[in-house]
């Protein structure tokens, strides 16, 4: 079940990158000089175990996180699991550091429901559940037609299949009863199915290897990625809403690991290292993103504005 790779080795990323935006180089050098001697005087807290999910989170961890880490003297173990319940259970027994692999909806509902003792930190770029099937290639009304009384794979935790119905009223399948919480939609909130369609609840995990034998399979996005499924051939794209995004989470209180994850996800380095790379492009953004820009290009033009005066002022006598 669980998949292990340590990443380690020389610093790959400016200091001055590791702050928070509108922080200036002296205290990005303090942070990263603060966080390289506390993992260096506590030879446990030198290594950070980052439990991720089949899909692209592992890689994110990997290419825009863990190189922020290093700089700041950790070691970095990504951890992969093959469902949503093992890498919570790792985090509140104390086996992980950290992990990111679930939407802040879906966290919210099991510390309200289970009482588990994480929390989040903050979101970060993720990709939306489509809609894919190997019957059709559209939602045309012939198509429909084509699986009329057919099976639709969705997630069978509460608050994907609750997004699965969203997404499927949407796209005109189906329509649901009022609801005062829509995170709460089951099967059962069904008013309308025109199609007669059968939604099956199964592990979100086995949808996308089961496509030969569904008509429709809502496929969360990062199981999705893992199954090299064709965004462009998707049927239908979730427009991912702020309680959707994933997020890092660590064990609640934990003031000072959430405190190192905030610097690091919402620095201009992260951002960067997404941009930079195609196999983001997809991802929706959070909503702190263009906050990130704002600030870093004001931070430079203060920068740039002082080394003007600096240059210009006379020489003292």
């Amino acid at each position: 079940m669980l998949k292990f790779s340590t990443w380690g080795g020389a610093a790959l990323l400016s200091a001055a990158l590791l702050v928070l935006p509108g922080c200036g180089e002296d205290q990005a050098a303090s942070a990263a000089a603060a966080g390289a001697a506390a993992a260096a005087a506590d030879g446990a807290s030198s290594e950070l175990r980052i439990g991720v999910c089949p899909g692209p989170y592992g890689l994110m961890v990997e290419k825009a996180i863990a190189p922020a880490l290093e700089q700041e003297g950790y070691r970095v173990t990504v951890v992969d699991f093959t469902d949503y319940v093992q890498p919570n259970l790792a985090l509140e027994s104390g086996d992980l550091d950290a992990n990111l692999m679930q939407h802040r909806a879906y966290l919210d509902n099991l510390v309200a429901t289970q009482g588990a003792q994480i929390e989040a930190v903050t979101n970060v770029p993720t990709l939306g559940m489509g809609v894919f099937s190997d019957k059709v290639k559209d939602l045309s009304p012939e198509s429909l037609e084509a699986i009329r009384g057919g099976q639709v794979g969705v997630p069978n935790d509460a608050v994907n299949l609750a997004r699965s119905l969203r997404l499927a009223q949407e796209l005109g399948l189906v329509l649901l009863s009022a609801l005062k919480d829509e995170n709460q939609a089951s099967i059962a909130d069904i008013e309308q199915n025109p199609l007669g369609l059968e939604f099956v609840p199964m592990e979100a995990a086995q949808i996308a290897r089961s496509l030969d034998s569904l008509a429709l399979g809502f496929v969360p996005g990062n199981y999705a990625y893992a199954a090299q499924l064709d965004y462009a051939q998707a049927l239908g794209v979730e427009q991912v809403a702020e309680d959707i995004k994933n997020v890092i989470a660590v064990p609640q209180g934990d003031e000072a690991m959430k405190a190192l994850f905030l610097r690091v996800v919402q620095a201009p380095a992260f951002k960067q290292a997404i941009e930079s790379d195609s196999g983001f492009d997809a991802f929706t953004r959070p909503q702190w993103w263009n906050e990130v820009a704002a600030a870093s290009a004001g931070a430079s033009a203060a920068e740039s504005s002082a080394a003007s005066s600096a240059a210009a002022a006379p020489e003292a006598q």
